[in-house]
């Protein structure tokens, strides 16, 4: 797709929003700002932007995620809890979208966002 074309040709015919591109980089735990993690108002396309900002590949350092990351939120740290989305949200991808529970992703990172709020970073 798009190979041998450079990024300001890409530019012309796909449209790059400033969320876009913050997606695309990882941002650690300690510059998270509450108000900028995406609101649970459906928009699903931010709430995946979102997930992106954390690689989970390099957290869990090939772990399974389920060993990990199952049972309560609670215990579950901040870091924990992103890479909890963001597994969540690459398990959507791979299977088409037809088995994510949407209602539980908004939980979690309201969550998330409630960690950010508090102060807890890790």
């Amino acid at each position: 797709m798009f190979v041998g074309c450079d990024w300001a040709i890409l530019g012309e015919f796909i449209p790059v929003s400033p969320i876009t591109i913050e997606a695309m980089r990882e941002i650690p735990n300690r510059e998270l700002i509450a108000e900028r993690i995406p609101a649970a108002d459906g928009n699903r396309h931010r709430l995946i932007c979102f997930a992106h900002t954390f690689n989970g590949y390099a957290f869990l350092g090939g772990e399974e995620p389920l060993e990990r990351l199952s049972g309560d939120w609670s215990d579950l740290s901040l870091s924990e809890l992103r890479c909890l989305l963001f597994w969540q949200v690459r398990s959507d991808r791979w299977s088409g979208g037809h088995s994510t529970d949407w209602a539980s992703l908004w939980n979690l990172l309201d969550v998330i966002r409630s960690r950010v709020e508090a102060g807890e970073l890790d």
